[in-house]
């Protein structure tokens, strides 16, 4: 079939987009390849944009694979058809079929049913797959190719998957395709290395039984690191790295010890996945890790791992019960805490935040103001130059609306008030989300209206432009702080406000809320 004639294909392939944007000697896609070409079309004008692979990745980890999906059965009737009559109209049908549907939610089913029917023209449904897999320009297709591509298992496939699986949307399903293919677990550690975000996560759940010793070692030390979520991966990494064992021993590298204290604060926290208190040897790693710490803790990173765990220590005794029912003790449990106390008791911790509060590193300077709040030290000063130095970044807004207080406020809402036109904020409602980089004032002033909601009364103007706002988040965020001030004090004009904003709010969940503000008057 000559792929010419096909009508989609006047747009050029996601294969060819995906290739163009990788650089040999980094992971990934750059940064001008993570958006697909077909991102409007596949949002079908939502204003919500998932993060590469992020849809799946919430659809495989957290919903599952619904086997009575009537879409199932429909797939399934229009591959067969083209399987007996491959016409250019019947390909269209199954591939405007696949733009429609989300194929991770029917590719486990699908497969299962195709594969138990032997009377399928096995030739046609490979040339069918390698067409969307390489030609299409929109994603579905695309990962249904990849899919049933990887059903052949064919060594000339391997290279294709890892090129399209550098990008997170379709790493999952080259993930399985690489996985079913391999002897070994060495390609897919390869395409787990060239993957940061959902397809990292991908991968390494599928690493979980390997025996190779340097994968077990990058496990440890790498592997559960990705930019959605250390929690989805640590306890996995924990078991198959064999953290147990590399803890056991009399010395550990600086590089081990700062990654077993991630994958134990990752652990702790918990959170989309299971956690320490589902990890078999949480209580003899821990016992470990403190002892390297006992003499080799010099890191701040160090400081907050421990402040972690003794967080985790102090928990409420109710939340000990169980614990104390598989295999914990509360000798152990003092014990650890006696030694985290120890290590958090050290005079050097403060000369080291103070030494690190003035670093330019913006990563090095949160985990130090996070030490800082631990230990109790005083950061206005440093956090309000921070801000005065580059009052446009959102962050530095929360931190100095954290610690401001009644005798700083006025201060703080005149920064905001000279380095930003609020005029040219309030644009008017709209159904914004504000995630991109323009709307960076927009979070500043998110920033600020939650911190106002500790102080009623203040800050009426930016209140104003927050209600009017294009951002959600923003008029949210002027709601919550409308409702802390009482009734009786609200200004002349503010029902005028509130009824002017809620006749062009384009969110019913805020005009909801703006509703509510007012029958409460």
């Amino acid at each position: 079939m000559n792929s010419e004639t096909m009508p989609w294909d006047a747009r050029p392939s996601l294969q060819d987009f995906i290739r163009s944007h990788i650089s040999a000697d980094k992971p990934g896609v750059d940064e001008a390849g993570s958006t697909l070409p077909d991102d409007e079309r596949a949002s079908r004008g939502s204003k919500i944009r998932w993060a590469p692979g992020a849809s799946d990745g919430v659809a495989t980890y957290h919903m599952g694979n619904a086997k009575d999906n009537p879409a199932i059965g429909t797939l399934l009737g229009l591959v067969r058809s083209y399987l007996k009559q491959p016409t250019v109209a019947n390909k269209e049908r199954i591939y405007k079929f696949l733009t429609e549907v989300h194929v991770v939610s029917v590719i486990d089913s699908f497969i299962r049913a195709l594969v138990e029917d032997k009377n399928l023209d096995s030739r046609r449904l490979y040339e069918l797959a390698k067409s969307f897999a390489t030609e299409a320009p929109d994603r579905e297709p695309v990962k249904f190719g990849i899919a049933i591509l990887g059903l052949f298992r064919r060594a000339e496939d391997q290279e294709l998957f890892q090129a399209l699986g550098r990008h997170d949307e379709f790493t999952l399903f080259c993930a399985v395709a690489i996985a079913n293919a391999s002897k070994d677990d060495g390609p897919l550690w390869t395409l787990a290395r060239n993957v940061t975000g959902w397809g990292r996560i991908h991968c390494v759940q599928r690493l979980h039984m390997t025996a190779d010793p340097s994968i077990k070692n990058w496990l440890l030390r790498e592997g559960f690191r990705n930019q959605v979520m250390y929690e989805y991966l640590a306890v996995i990494c924990a078991r198959a790295g064999g953290l147990l064992v590399a803890l056991s021993e009399d010395q550990i590298d600086a590089e081990l010890r700062v990654a077993a204290g991630d994958l134990i604060e990752a652990m702790i926290v918990g959170g989309p996945a299971e956690n320490i208190d589902g990890y078999e040897d949480a209580r003899s790693v821990i016992g470990h890790y403190l002892r390297h710490l006992e003499h080799s803790a010099d890191k701040i990173e160090d400081f907050l791992h421990v402040s972690a765990i003794s967080g985790f220590l102090n928990q409420e005794d109710s939340a000990w019960e169980t614990r104390f029912a598989s295999g914990w003790s509360p000798d152990a449990r003092d014990s650890l805490r006696t030694q985290c106390a120890a290590i958090l008791g050290r005079p050097m911790w403060i000369q080291s935040v103070k030494a690190e509060l003035n670093s330019d590193d913006e990563t090095d300077f949160a985990r130090a103001s996070q030490a800082a709040k631990i230990l109790g030290l005083e950061t206005w000063d440093i956090h309000w130059r921070r801000l005065e130095q580059k009052p446009h970044l959102p962050a530095r807004w929360y931190h100095v609306m954290e610690l401001c207080n009644d005798q700083r406020i006025d201060q703080v809402l005149g920064l905001m008030e000279r380095e930003f036109d609020l005029k040219a904020l309030a644009t008017g409602a709209s159904d914004e989300l504000g995630l991109e980089p323009k709307y960076e004032q927009h979070s500043c002033l998110g920033n600020m209206l939650q911190g106002l909601r500790r102080f009623p009364l203040k800050g009426m103007s930016i209140i104003d432009a927050g209600l009017k706002s294009p951002v959600i988040s923003n008029r949210n965020a002027a709601i919550n702080a409308i409702s802390e001030l009482p009734r009786e004090k609200w200004p002349a004009d503010m029902h005028s406000l509130l009824n002017q904003a809620m006749s062009v709010e384009p969110c019913e969940p805020v005009r909801q809320r703006l509703q509510e503000l007012l029958r409460s008057a």
